[in-house]
């Protein structure tokens, strides 16, 4: 999504009066067939489990579509007939759930992947291209179910959100072309997210973005926003899809440039006949051949995770601040995977005036609630404060330099390497905070080294039980220690 032709998305839409609560009953059911609820101030995601801290019980969050304010919603633009029917395509179904599965199927299908499979929303183009990429995907199998298996905490909220938008559920496939479904990945052109959203793009739709928080990697806010623009695309272009993902790629004025041009020379204006750049040429047939793969195919290498309907994971008000680090030290969840499920906070931690809402894997809520509730005094985080790169500096003498592990700067940052280079700014550790308190039982195999290596500190900060001094460094399984750490042991 190009930033420049994205702004075209608001032209259509400054000078119309109809709002949606203007709209007739069997209108609305026709806008919402058409997924032309662009913006719309009345529609709203399915909400994800709020658990929040003072109290067990589940609360709803509503994410409004467009994440707009409610003063910029756009209103509903008039469909004109063409946009409705057209004779010479077949009728578009609404939904898998309501229309792929006929009364004589066994069942509708209860996991996300087989929903997608089942679904026969998109045609597949008969298309050498499509058959080249096709083949190569029958030969990477095994790297593509690894992707399917890193979509695992996303895909279901992903498709959830697509279906209720009457949207083609086989759409949740796009990030693995866009990003592998990797929600920390920036491009070249500083694409962010699984959605590799655009900066721009994202001011223009309203994507929260700042020093603590980017919403092209927050799950929720990006995915709304690749629907609001998948769906203004999909409207654009009545209702060609093969067009309409051409433009997510290369921008929809390129896009509508190729069609005009096409047609005012009198030449076809279906997707293969167009002039289009080498990468948009590509990226649509890869996407139908990984359509194909799924439905069709399905070769013995590919493993499709069964992964349940609906949202992996539990959203959590934790009503403080908190960091990541900590987090994973006091619940004992991964912090590899607090990270990737909350890839929106920039310094992994929530911002200092929040909020402070934290995405955990399904059925954590609770434990997460009970945590922090047993914290009597704050903080439950490590602050950060900014050093810019100079010469001579490395990720070792940094570490050195501000009393953390290697590690845990390299975490902090998100960096994919020890690399760093000259005027980059990282992140590091305000040290004046207090560690956590880690209660520690010995197990077979354990030696001082290894538990004051694990947990990034030293030898010397390990204590019994009651908190003196060790007598000796012969400990033996069973044996109880305390000490203060701030990293998560791997």
């Amino acid at each position: 999504m190009t930033p420049d032709d994205h702004r075209s998305l608001y032209a259509p839409y400054q000078n119309c009066s109809i709002a949606l609560h203007d709209l007739s009953a069997p209108t609305l059911i026709l806008a919402r067939l058409l997924s032309v609820m662009l913006f719309s101030s009345s529609a709203v995601l399915a909400p994800s489990m709020l658990l929040a801290a003072s109290t067990a019980s589940a609360q709803s969050i509503p994410l409004k579509l467009g994440n707009t304010p409610e003063n910029d919603r756009l209103m509903l633009r008039e469909v004109t007939d063409e946009y409705i029917f057209d004779v010479s395509r077949p009728p578009i179904r609404q939904s898998v759930a309501q229309h792929d599965i006929g009364k004589d199927d066994p069942k509708i299908a209860e996991s996300v992947w087989e929903f997608v499979t089942q679904s026969t929303r998109l045609q597949i183009p008969e298309n050498k291209r499509v058959t080249y990429y096709l083949e190569q995907y029958r030969s990477e199998a095994v790297w593509i179910s690894r992707i399917l298996q890193r979509a695992s905490p996303f895909v279901g909220h992903i498709v959830e959100a697509l279906d209720k938008r009457y949207l083609p559920v086989e759409l949740a496939l796009l990030p693995i072309i866009e990003s592998g479904y990797r929600p920390n990945i920036h491009s070249s052109q500083d694409a962010a997210g699984i959605w590799q959203i655009v900066p721009g793009t994202a001011d223009d739709i309203g994507i929260t973005r700042d020093e603590w928080f980017d919403g092209r990697s927050d799950i929720r806010q990006s995915t709304t926003a690749a629907i609001d623009y998948l769906s203004y695309l999909n409207a654009e272009f009545h209702g060609d899809w093969m067009l309409t993902l051409a433009a997510y790629n290369a921008g929809i004025g390129r896009v509508r440039s190729a069609v005009k041009f096409n047609s005012d020379a009198g030449l076809p204006t279906d997707f293969w006949s167009l002039k289009l750049p080498a990468e948009t040429y590509d990226y649509v047939p890869k996407f139908f051949a990984l359509v194909a793969l799924l439905r069709n195919d399905k070769p013995l290498d590919l493993e499709l995770p069964d992964i349940p309907r609906g949202s992996a994971f539990d959203l959590v008000d934790v009503r403080q601040r908190v960091s990541l680090d900590r987090l994973a030290v006091l619940t004992g969840l991964s912090e590899k995977e607090l990270q990737t499920l909350n890839a929106g906070l920039v310094h992994n931690i929530t911002p200092p005036d929040g909020p402070h809402i934290l995405y955990v894997p399904q059925g954590y809520g609770s434990t997460l609630i009970e945590t922090t509730i047993k914290q009597d005094a704050p903080p439950l985080y490590i602050a950060t404060d900014k050093h810019k790169v100079v010469a001579g500096d490395t990720i070792s003498s940094l570490a050195l330099r501000y009393k953390i592990s290697q590690k845990q700067l390299i975490n902090l940052n998100r960096l994919d390497s020890p690399d760093i280079r000259i005027g980059q700014t990282l992140s590091v550790l305000d040290r004046s905070t207090t560690d956590v308190p880690i209660d520690y039982v010995v197990t077979i195999g354990d030696t001082l080294n290894d538990i004051a290596s694990r947990y990034s500190i030293s030898v010397t900060d390990i204590r019994d039980e009651s908190g003196q001094r060790l007598r000796s460094h012969i400990i033996h399984p069973g044996d109880n220690l305390s000490f203060f750490a701030g990293e998560q042991p791997d």
